[in-house]
């Protein structure tokens, strides 16, 4: 399908479509301004992130190699059964991008709200077995007793609070679907603000509250997440977005939740897998013992510095493809994903060069073991490189997401993650003398497949004939 393509009919009635009631028409206008527009709100609100997780780890850090070993274990697997539900974020910003760009405001929000109501309700499903399955995976992963006497804890709180995180994460990708970045960026800031504060305090037990140490952690992201979702509800309500509330839309809608669930589902599926995928890692880490856990810890969240541009491109990506495709320009649609993966891609190499170039004293701040370090200082290394490619596959992926084409990115997430991640990974950290080089060789390697995959197929054009 091309904009000469489309239908006289369509056609007449796209371009007689109303200019947006707020914010930001993204299907007009200068393509490089637009993605600018979009992509420094979602970067930032991936910086709080990431922000979050460097300080909670520098706190874990402190309280040594075992706090900060659980910690990371605990969090893969909550990660896991999030992704059951985060799933619908995607599902929901597909469908909500081309409502807005067809300039079908009240279409929109109908949807956006059906798909809260599903993120609750799967909310309380996962956070149900979360709770009640933490020590006996903890124990199947292998960890250590000390790891595990940590861990569960933080997992049982965790899962008590999912739905806040859930909710969360879904309402920022119908914010960010609807053109409403600024709005989504701060209620991540004041999440990911009220839980920096409350890990300083809860973790150590600061300025007088108590030292709650790893399950003080868990209570802090559960806490400051709550915040946020009371943010972005009050945000939704206030009737300045376009997305807004009527009683009506809470009504269930069977159809349109099973249309969203079938976009979904590839999504979710990937997500999954994805998620469990690291949990599968883990278990080939055990043997090599706690300091491995700990120091891939560190360098996962010096790492994610690097693709937080990634991730807020990629997001701007998915919501100039949904828009651009409802408005009848998938030519558009095309040149903006390709344009923002260039951008990433700039951003991408100096982020690499300066993370390797000082690597020992960023991975340092967390923790001095020699052993602890060392792994960090490999792991940072290796997968950090494989970041050049993935820099282009993080965009294609989210643009497709933002197509409504999920399927393809779950193919293409089974074929990596566990056709050559899981299997290089386990062969070359113990049938080589790699020891744990080959581990992160594993997923490097993993990593620039996925990306030179993800950017062949989105080439290949398929998801512009795509409905949603």
């Amino acid at each position: 399908m091309t904009e000469s393509a489309v239908p006289p009919t369509q056609t007449a009635v796209l371009a007689a479509r109303p200019r947006p009631r707020d914010g930001q028409d993204y299907t007009r206008g200068n393509l490089h301004a637009n993605i600018w527009l979009l992509a420094w709100p979602m970067v930032t609100d991936m910086l709080s992130t990431s922000v979050y997780q460097v300080v909670d780890a520098y706190w874990l850090g402190r309280l040594g190699t075992a706090a900060l070993a659980a910690a990371t274990i605990a969090t893969v697997i909550r990660w896991v059964l999030n992704s059951l539900a985060m799933g619908l974020g995607v599902g929901g910003l597909a469908v909500v991008a081309r409502r807005i760009g067809e300039g079908d405001d009240s279409a929109a929000s109908h949807a956006a709200w059906q798909v809260l109501v599903m993120a609750v309700g799967m909310s309380g499903i996962i956070g149900g077995a979360g709770f009640l399955l933490a020590q006996p995976i903890l124990q199947w992963l292998g960890a250590e007793p000390e790891v595990v006497a940590l861990g569960v804890p933080f997992l049982r709180i965790s899962f008590a609070g999912v739905g806040a995180l859930v909710v969360l994460q879904c309402g920022n990708a119908l914010m960010r679907a609807a053109g409403e970045a600024r709005t989504a960026m701060w209620t991540m800031w004041v999440a990911n603000g009220s839980a920096i504060v409350l890990a300083s305090l809860l973790i150590p037990g600061n300025l007088g509250f108590p030292a709650l140490g790893v399950p003080g952690s868990a209570l802090a992201m559960v806490l400051g997440y709550t915040l946020g979702v009371t943010s972005a509800m009050a945000m939704l309500l206030s009737g300045r977005l376009r997305l807004h509330l009527r009683a009506r839309d809470l009504r269930p809608d069977l159809p349109l939740m099973w249309h969203v669930l079938k976009i979904a589902l590839p999504s979710t599926v990937q997500m999954t897998l994805r998620a469990s995928s690291r949990l599968v890692t883990t278990t080939i880490m055990a043997p090599f013992g706690t300091a491995v856990f700990a120091g891939y810890g560190i360098a996962n969240r010096i790492n994610m510095f690097a693709l937080i541009p990634g991730f807020g491109f990629g997001n701007a990506a998915g919501t100039l493809v949904g828009q651009n495709l409802g408005a009848g320009k998938p030519k558009r649609a095309a040149k903006s994903a390709w344009l923002v993966a260039a951008y990433n891609s700039a951003i991408m190499i100096v982020f690499v060069t300066l993370f390797i170039a000082f690597a020992r004293p960023l991975v340092t701040v967390f923790s001095t073991q020699p052993e602890v370090v060392d792994v960090a200082l490999e792991a940072v290394t290796i997968i950090g490189l494989s970041f050049l490619v993935t820099a282009v596959g993080v965009v294609m992926g989210r643009a497709l997401d933002g197509a409504g084409a999920t399927f393809p990115a779950m193919v293409i997430n089974l074929t990596t993650l566990w056709g050559i991640q899981i299997p290089a990974a386990y062969g070359l950290a113990n049938w080589t003398s790699l020891g744990t080089r080959g581990l992160w060789l594993g997923f490097g390697v993993a990593n620039v497949v996925n990306g030179l995959l993800m950017a062949a197929w989105f080439q290949r054009g398929s998801w512009k004939k795509r409905q949603v």
